[in-house]
This record gives structure tokens, C-alpha cells and sequence, in this order.
């Protein structure tokens, strides 16, 4: 079960009108009823960010068109289990993209907003840049001068269930932070249904638990399933901060080296190229690094991460 394409669950439920509507009125309007399920339209995030710039693997999660009866606005939502440096200048692509893609499409003088949330579902707390001044090594003399960019970042951990008025939504909040803070003895007498249960068992990243749901239909008892929860959340817990620290600092540790090594080939790399390379994963920095010898200017960059 842990080959199951983690992301395909949560896409898959949020993909669903009534749990995205919800999610982001408990979001954006502190639980009112302002985003309306039938006035959402699910769009194609390959037709937006397929091209040169970002592959079908690196895709948004979930973008809709909001129509509402006032408003217009095209809304993404990004599940995140790891704090991630580059999840700034990543989130900044995809909405440059978005506006693009307005300006091609739609061919208006005005454009909608778009509303870009980062829901953070990992251990501990962000502890990475949320805005792209933060990643800047600034010059005095540039103070004040640069664009800076702001993400949103929503700890599911802070977030009131209370607010979340659809059930399947209610309960994985509450749950998640209940696993997160240990709580086990409020599962005693709570069922979720199974597709609320598979989202749980993926934001906490129990997949032992993934091979107890079976089918759609049906409710799942949470006390069945996480009674040993303090002696097995310790100990992937623990394994799993092991992992993260690892595979962080290695890919960090390949970031800065290939970076390093395209300077002393290329000289100076563009901003866009600098990006590109930042939001590639560790086969395609190994992959450059492979290569180095062959490169000779940018376009050779570009090819190789294709």
C-alpha cells in the first residue's frame, strides 16, 4: 500500500466540490457559507503548467474557478507535509503561471485573483520562508527595492474543526490534531467514513492503516485503528524525522553544489534558471550533476531536465 500515489488521495478528496468549498470557507471566512459547491469549476492544472517550466509530476494539487454571485476568483489549494524552502519561490511559479495562462485564455483587461493556500500537515511547525524576502541575501543598497511575495501557510494543527461544517472535513481536522497531540482516548466511540479515513491515514502517514479500508462505503472506528497511537506515533515519528532530515539535507547539500558548479561553467545563471533549478527533484540535480561536462550554456541546462 505504500506505493499508492499519496498525493492522488488527497487531490482525489479535495477534488470534490463540498470538501474544498468548506475547506476554504473555514479558511478564508472563518466557516461562513460565502464559496458554494455549484459555483466551483474544477480546472486542468496540465493545461496551466505543463510546458517548460513544470512537469505533470510537479503539478497543484487542486485549482477551481470560483464564480460566485459577486465574486470571481480562481482558488488552489496545496497539501505540504514537509517544511520546504523552496515552497516560496514554487508557489510564486504556479500563480505567475495562473495569471499567464488568464492573459492567453481569457484575453481581458482584468484578471481574477488568484488565491494560492499552502495546508501544512507535517510534524512541528513551518519553519521555512514565507515570503521571498526572507530567502534573499539582500545588499544594503537593494533594501526596499526587490518584489517581495507572500505565501499563505495553514498549519492544519491550528486549525478550528469547529469551523469546517461538511463531516468528512470535520473529522480529519479533528483527528489529525488529536494524533498529532497524542489525544488517543477522545477516539473512543468516533467513526469516520472510509474516505475520510484514507485521507487521515495519508496526513499522518500511517499507511499500515490504508490496508484496513476497503471499499467507499461504510464507517471506520478510530479506536480500533490507532489504540497503540503514543508508542507508534513515537516511533515513526522519530523514524520519520530521521528520513526528512536526511533527504533535506542531502537534497539542500546537491542544490548548492550544482549550483556552484553551473557558476564556474556559466558564470552568472538567470533568475529563471536559478528557479528551474530549484524546483527539481534529487534524480534530476543528480542527473545535471552526471552531466556537468557537457554543459556549455543554459539551453543545455534546460535540455537535460526535460
Amino acid at each position: 500500500m505504500k506505493d499508492l500515489k499519496v498525493d492522488d488521495v488527497i487531490r482525489d478528496f479535495f477534488r470534490n466540490p463540498e470538501h474544498f468549498a468548506d475547506m476554504m470557507n473555514a479558511i478564508l471566512y472563518g466557516g461562513q457559507n460565502v464559496i458554494k459547491p455549484d459555483e466551483l469549476q474544477r480546472m486542468d492544472t496540465s493545461e496551466i503548467f505543463v510546458g517548460n517550466y513544470i512537469s505533470r509530476e510537479r503539478r497543484r494539487d487542486v485549482i477551481m474557478l470560483w464564480k460566485g454571485k459577486d465574486s470571481q476568483a480562481i482558488l488552489a489549494l496545496e497539501a505540504q507535509d514537509q517544511v520546504d524552502f523552496t515552497m516560496v519561490s514554487r508557489t510564486l511559479l504556479y500563480d505567475a503561471l495562473t495569471y499567464n495562462m488568464q492573459d492567453k485564455e481569457y484575453k481581458s483587461y482584468k484578471i481574477m485573483p488568484v488565491v494560492s493556500l499552502v495546508l501544512f500537515h507535517g510534524e512541528g511547525r513551518w519553519t521555512a520562508a514565507t515570503s521571498l524576502v526572507e530567502r534573499m541575501d539582500i545588499p544594503e543598497s537593494l533594501k526596499g527595492m526587490s518584489n517581495d511575495w507572500k505565501m499563505k501557510i495553514v498549519d492544519i494543527k491550528d486549525l478550528d474543526y469547529h469551523l469546517l461544517k461538511n463531516e468528512d472535513n470535520r473529522n480529519i481536522v479533528k483527528t489529525v490534531n488529536q494524533i498529532w497531540r497524542k489525544e488517543k482516548e477522545d477516539f473512543k466511540g468516533m467513526e469516520v467514513s472510509k474516505t475520510a479515513a484514507r485521507v487521515i491515514a495519508i496526513l499522518t502517514e500511517r499507511y499500515d492503516i490504508l490496508k484496513q479500508v476497503r471499499g467507499e462505503e461504510g464507517t471506520m472506528a478510530m479506536w480500533s485503528f490507532w489504540k497503540d497511537i503514543e508508542d507508534s506515533g513515537i516511533r515513526i515519528g522519530e523514524e520519520r524525522g530521521m528520513k526528512r532530515g536526511m533527504e533535506l539535507g542531502m537534497k539542500k547539500g546537491m542544490l548548492e553544489l550544482v549550483i556552484l558548479q553551473l557558476k564556474k561553467v556559466l558564470g552568472t545563471l538567470t533568475p529563471e534558471l536559478t528557479l528551474k533549478i530549484e524546483l527539481s527533484n534529487e534524480e534530476e540535480l543528480n542527473n545535471l550533476a552526471l552531466h556537468i561536462t557537457d554543459i556549455h550554456s543554459e539551453k543545455d541546462v534546460y535540455q537535460i531536465l526535460q
